[in-house]
């Protein structure tokens, strides 16, 4: 995932979370969208210090940028004027690598749905 489709600002994720859309809240993940002012998505991620020390938390945001890139492989979404935050939660760990992507998938393949109606509501 390039530099360009992330999120690192502190102030672009408190902007993402003061909107409260969340698409997804479960063990593993909570997924917060609003709209974005550019024509691309962008994403942060954030991982809770409950993960576990530095080392785990940097491979868990490893993870999951792996897994958004593959998500975009497949499904090319990153047209949407989106901006998303993922926050990884404890029991992230606790499952298995192809059980979180799954989860992930389903999210993004509901954004695109997402997507298209904020699409429309620009041009219109």
């Amino acid at each position: 995932m390039k530099k360009l489709y992330r999120l690192l600002k502190a102030q672009d994720f408190k902007d993402v979370l003061d909107k409260r859309k969340c698409v997804l809240k479960n063990s593993s993940f909570s997924v917060y969208v609003s709209e974005g002012d550019k024509n691309h998505i962008q994403i942060g991620i954030s991982v809770s210090t409950k993960v576990g020390n530095a080392v785990t938390r940097v491979k868990c945001r490893r993870q999951v940028r792996a897994m958004i890139s593959t998500i975009d492989k497949l499904n090319h979404c990153y047209c949407l004027p989106l901006r998303i935050v993922i926050i990884v939660k404890k029991d992230y760990l606790k499952k298995e690598y192809l059980e979180n992507f799954t989860v992930l998938k389903k999210v993004f393949s509901s954004l695109e749905n997402t997507g298209e109606l904020l699409k429309n509501e620009i041009k219109n």
